[in-house]
């Protein structure tokens, strides 16, 4: 049995609660970043290279207030549009691996997270045939945190499959 969707969601929102903003590293289509609107953050900002430009306010039911949702053209390895430590939080789902270069990636996401901030990975993992592309091995992706000076780096595989979640602290 695969990871769901709303597997993962149930993680992310465990694992990062209630903050002011979160970026979402690999947004697509950005119906990730309209949930974490409504359910997350204040302010949801995504990126991806070839994903959809939206800027939209979405009803949050976590307030009951008006919540912001936002995806940009943007690259990774690049955020120049973002200033030094502008979020709390990071996500990346099912991108990461996806990233010409994802140390260089994971370098600028601690670059734009405040101090304490998060970021959550769900990603698969080395063995997954889908698509037919390249995945990290959890040591792996606890490597490449580590060497961008994330601290309490926690890396769960999920048993029986090739996925993982994945989280870490500025």
């Amino acid at each position: 049995m695969a990871v769901s969707d709303e597997q993962i969601r149930s993680k992310i929102v465990d694992r990062l609660g209630r903050v002011d903003s979160v970026l979402d590293v690999g947004c697509g289509n950005c119906d990730l970043v309209r949930f974490l609107a409504q359910h997350v953050t204040k302010e949801a900002v995504g990126i991806d290279i070839n994903g959809s430009v939206a800027h939209e306010t979405v009803h949050s039911e976590a307030d009951d207030s008006l919540h912001t949702a936002e995806c940009r053209r943007m690259d990774a390895q690049q955020m120049n549009e973002f200033a030094d430590a502008c979020f709390d939080a990071a996500i990346s789902v099912h991108a990461l691996h996806e990233v010409a270069q994802p140390e260089r990636a994971v370098r600028e996401i601690r670059r734009v997270l405040k101090d304490g901030g998060v970021l959550f990975v769900a990603d698969f993992t080395e063995g997954e045939t889908r698509w037919d592309e390249d995945y990290f091995t959890p040591e792996q992706l606890t490597e490449s945190l580590r060497r961008a000076h994330f601290q309490a780096i926690d890396v769960e595989k999920v048993p029986g499959e090739h996925f993982m979640f994945a989280s870490a602290t500025k």
